[in-house]
């Protein structure tokens, strides 16, 4: 717990990034209409490409959902 401690704002961005990733994963499962293969793909970016993964899916739902 020294992470904390000795490094708080690293800590609360790689924590919000992680909260992102579950709101953006239950999105992908629940709200979207991509198949199952694209799903998979987006799920492995997410999770393995932290800030960018996160910020590619949003925008390329906000312009497929234009």
């Amino acid at each position: 717990m020294e992470l904390i401690t000795q490094h708080p704002l690293i800590f609360l961005l790689v924590t919000l990034n992680y909260l992102l990733v579950i709101v953006s994963l239950l999105h992908l499962i629940f709200k979207s209409d991509y198949p199952v293969g694209w799903r998979l793909c987006w799920m492995v970016a997410l999770w393995l490409v932290p800030a960018l993964g996160l910020l590619a899916y949003w925008i390329v739902w906000s312009r497929r959902s234009a």
